[in-house]
């Protein structure tokens, strides 16, 4: 049950509730270490898929662990970078429609998983693009905020790649939504 891929997503889990507490420590040292944290759970996103389907080790558990592991890296860190508004960091109106779409998409693929049901695509092109285009705008923000913080510098060029990140994570995000529910919509609407 718990193989190598299920072990690193049960690390990437514990890895994503760590990571934002560390981001709101007021010191560079944890907060560098907030970044080489995320850096190593962004990676093994990618490795453990990758494990699994080479050694064909792809679990029920592994299916159900596997997105949570990425939200909760990605969520914690994303609400954590917004709340230090104090130093003009993005708003957290950037994070609830990511937050809603994410919340609600994991639960419809564990009840998928649960009742077994079909799905048209458990993981699509749209919703990994969208996982790393939210994995690289986390990067961009921490080191528009670590320039900002410890540079005292605002680096205009940091603030405009930060935005467009944002910007691309959202869009990403509700398309990744919209395709999902409209491949899997005779799924949901049959759990009903």
């Amino acid at each position: 049950m718990f193989n190598v891929p299920n072990t690193l997503s049960a690390l990437r889990i514990l890895v994503g509730f760590v990571v934002p507490f560390m981001v709101l420590v007021e010191d560079m040292n944890i907060r560098i270490w907030s970044a080489i944290l995320f850096a190593i759970a962004a990676g093994t996103d990618w490795f453990d898929g990758w494990y699994a389907r080479k050694y064909n080790l792809i679990t029920k558990l592994g299916k159900i662990m596997d997105p949570i592991a990425d939200k909760v890296i990605v969520l914690g860190t994303f609400i954590a970078m917004s709340s230090l508004t104090a130093i003009n960091m993005y708003s957290i109106w950037w994070v609830v429609p990511i937050f809603f779409r994410e919340v609600a998409i994991t639960f419809f693929r564990i009840m998928f998983l649960i009742q077994e049901r079909e799905t048209v695509d458990a993981a699509s092109f749209s919703g990994k693009a969208k996982t790393v285009v939210q994995m690289l705008t986390l990067p961009c923000a921490y080191f528009y905020y670590m320039f900002l913080e410890y540079g005292q510098i605002e680096l205009v060029v940091l603030w405009w790649v930060m935005y467009t990140m944002l910007i691309a994570s959202v869009v990403f995000t509700m398309v990744s939504g919209w395709r999902f529910f409209e491949r899997n919509w005779k799924v949901i609407r049959g759990m009903a």
